[in-house]
């Protein structure tokens, strides 16, 4: 049986480079190479969905993507916002040297807290920012009463 000699410090003499690396590692979009299988490296816009006691508020984040490739489409109490990034043209000439921007198709669904009034939906483009408003029923509307105990 051949005996090996354990040094603890020459394993802990690299750890401050593999803590630094994982770092560096997960705040890449890639997130490095141990967590590649699960990264789509799909274009997913971030969503905020807000509300008042007037409107539902959507605002969804689509830098690059022109306004005529987004739809919206309100189907039951679902709201779907789908539409497509699209890639620029590779120039054969250039050396990339990095590519982090997703491409692709992206769709995303909701379901609405509330009723809303369909005729009355109204959405805004600017500056890469899509908001969407939707005015709710009078129904779904809060109402605050007081009332009296008897």
């Amino acid at each position: 049986m051949t005996l090996v000699k354990f040094k603890p410090t020459a394993e802990l003499s690299n750890i401050d480079k593999k803590i630094k690396k994982f770092f560096e590692d997960f705040d890449s979009p890639f997130m490095g190479d141990w967590v590649k299988p699960f990264n789509s490296n799909v274009f997913t816009p971030r969503v905020d969905v807000t509300e008042d006691n007037e409107n539902l508020y959507v605002h969804v984040e689509v830098p690059g993507v022109d306004k005529n490739d987004i739809k919206i489409n309100l189907v039951g109490d679902v709201l779907t916002i789908s539409g497509e990034k699209k890639s620029e043209q590779k120039d054969e000439k250039k050396n990339y040297y990095r590519i982090e921007r997703n491409f692709g198709a992206f769709s995303r669904s909701f379901t609405l807290p509330a009723e809303v009034k369909i005729d009355k939906i109204s959405a805004a483009y600017n500056n890469g920012v899509l908001n969407i408003t939707l005015p709710k029923t009078e129904e779904a509307k809060i109402v605050e009463k007081q009332i009296e105990i008897k």
